[in-house]
């Protein structure tokens, strides 16, 4: 009989689910357990981040600091069942330039197998938050050259847009808070007749220049009379007063780059010292009738007089150097001598739209989405002819932040209330282009002239573009010591020269932002727009 109990196998199924019952309850209560534990962790966490966030704001005063973080946790936490006498804990860090939050958090958690977990039953959390209190300035210099093409300048509007809003949503969240930010486009020039107008104390006004004067003012023209060479402006002043119908070749705004020392520096200008000055930009008319603008890297770009009063026999260089076509009406063509999209005819050759000195107006630069306003962004082209020249960008970078003139909005370098940032974009290497294969200029009109003058170092290409990307670093260099922050950008362009170039001239690696194609291009305007002015949380 007992043997048979043994063997039996009815009822075997009721009593192993009336032994195993206990357990397969305790599995199920356990994983409630596990999953209230963390839900109840989340809600804790959630519930102090609020809190620490709204304990943030800079306009707050300290009393209501702890005001509002008690508040906003007891409000999150108040419809959360499972946090029992949930607690936290504020403590507050304040700087003339920053503000850190640090809080605490705990709470008994009600559980089904509190002696699995412990009798405390309890979750904790912690967070950080920090946030600059400082004056913000930023500068946005862009490359507007030829081979950006539509599509890339309008995803660098775009992008350059998202640093721009990122600003104003902090403003507008912060009004106490000075944000300032500048536009540099360039080319391998850079057009500083801003809407703001300009002084003339800082341009080199002078209609004659002394033979022996250090600027280059004047010297890719024949000499005026025996004791002075014409200047630019009196060069200006003859395609107007001689214009009957059409453009009037009135100055666009560009400079050229000032000589020796001064070329990448602040120096105010002085009219005590005509080096210190700009010379307003004009390109010559180069040999060869009136023509509709090239953009041909072997030939002669820019011809937009008829050679009616130069000699058919004359030398290229002769005929280019001649001051006194420029005041002959009959000689000009009003088809040809004018300014459209991506390309002019004439001595503005190659200027770009106009900087936006620093300013609170945020607007002005990026738009208003909410208005649907257009900003000085919009204006922004591409300009065909020149080439690249990163460092005459950099360079205006430079005096835009700066405090002195010619422009003056900037704080003093090295402020400690104000942090000054600089973004630098291009698609490409620093590159001179141009009537490679003619008799003279080998390049086409830039700020450092033609190729052939040696301005920028060398006659030579490949030396040239040496000088340029050492002027870059230096100005990279110059921006850093005065603790400017600096992100460059290229899009395509991720070559070993630019790689070696614009790492080096950013703040550190993390900063350099190598781009491929028009979405990473917006990806890392984003990330910078972020970097810039933060308001980050931290567990």
């Amino acid at each position: 009989m007992l043997k048979r109990f043994w063997l039996s196998r009815s009822g075997n199924f009721a009593m192993m689910f009336a032994i195993l019952l206990p357990v397969l309850l305790a599995a199920v209560g356990f994983a409630l357990d596990i999953a209230n534990l963390m839900k109840a962790r989340s809600d804790l966490q959630n519930a102090l981040d609020s809190a620490v966030l709204a304990a943030s704001r800079l306009s707050d005063q300290t009393g209501t600091r702890q005001a509002t973080f008690d508040a906003f946790f007891a409000a999150n936490v108040a419809n959360k069942p499972a946090l029992v006498n949930a607690k936290a804990k504020l403590v507050v860090e304040q700087t003339v330039n920053e503000i850190k939050t640090t809080a605490t958090a705990d709470s008994n958690i009600k559980l089904n197998f509190s002696f699995i977990f412990g009798q405390s039953s309890a979750v904790a959390a912690t967070a950080n938050a920090f946030e600059s209190n400082s004056k913000l300035e930023v500068a946005l210099v862009l490359d507007n050259t030829g081979s950006m093409g539509a599509a890339n300048m309008a995803a660098l509007i775009e992008g350059s847009k998202e640093i721009i809003r990122t600003l104003q949503k902090v403003k507008a969240d912060r009004p106490e808070r000075q944000i300032r930010a500048a536009l540099v486009p360039f080319v391998t020039a850079v057009n500083i007749k801003s809407d703001k107008g300009f002084s003339q104390s800082w341009i080199d006004t002078r209609e004659l220049i002394p033979l022996d004067d250090k600027s280059w003012n004047g010297k890719n023209f024949n000499n005026y009379d025996p004791k002075n060479r014409i200047g630019h402006w009196k060069l200006f002043k003859y395609l107007k007063d001689n214009w009957k119908s059409g453009p009037t070749g009135e100055w666009k705004g560009c400079v050229e780059a000032r000589s020796g020392s001064y070329a990448l520096d602040d120096t105010p200008p002085d009219l005590s010292i005509p080096e210190t000055l700009f010379v307003p930009y004009f390109a010559p008319d180069e040999p060869g009738d009136a023509v509709k603008t090239g953009n041909n890297g072997n030939k002669y770009n820019n011809s937009y007089l008829n050679e009616k009063l130069v000699g058919k026999n004359d030398t290229d260089r002769a005929k280019q150097q001649s001051w006194d076509k420029y005041r002959d009406k009959t000689i000009r063509d009003s088809s040809i001598l004018k300014e459209t999209p991506n390309d002019t005819n004439g001595p503005n050759y190659g200027c770009a739209t106009p900087v936006v000195p620093l300013t609170e107006d945020l607007a002005k630069i990026g738009g208003d989405p909410v208005k649907k306003t257009k900003g000085e962004l919009d204006n922004m082209n591409f300009w065909y002819g020149s080439g690249t020249n990163v460092s005459e960008g950099l360079a205006w970078g430079y005096r835009v932040l700066s405090p002195g003139a010619p422009f003056t909005e900037g704080d003093a370098f090295k402020a400690p209330d104000t942090t000054k940032v600089v973004v630098v974009f291009t698609d490409g290497e620093n590159n001179v282009f141009g009537a490679s294969s003619e008799a003279i200029n080998k390049s086409d009109y830039g700020a450092y002239s033609y190729l052939d003058t040696g301005r920028m170092g060398s006659t030579s290409r490949s030396g040239a573009l040496s000088k340029v990307n050492e002027a870059t670093k230096t100005v990279c260099a110059d921006l850093k010591k005065q603790d400017v922050v600096v992100y460059t950008v290229v899009l395509g362009a991720d070559t070993p020269a630019n790689r070696d170039l614009y790492s080096t001239c950013a703040t550190g690696p993390g900063y350099y932002f190598p781009t491929k194609n028009i979405a990473e291009l917006k990806a890392a305007f984003q990330t910078i727009a972020n970097s810039i002015s933060p308001l980050l949380i931290t567990h």
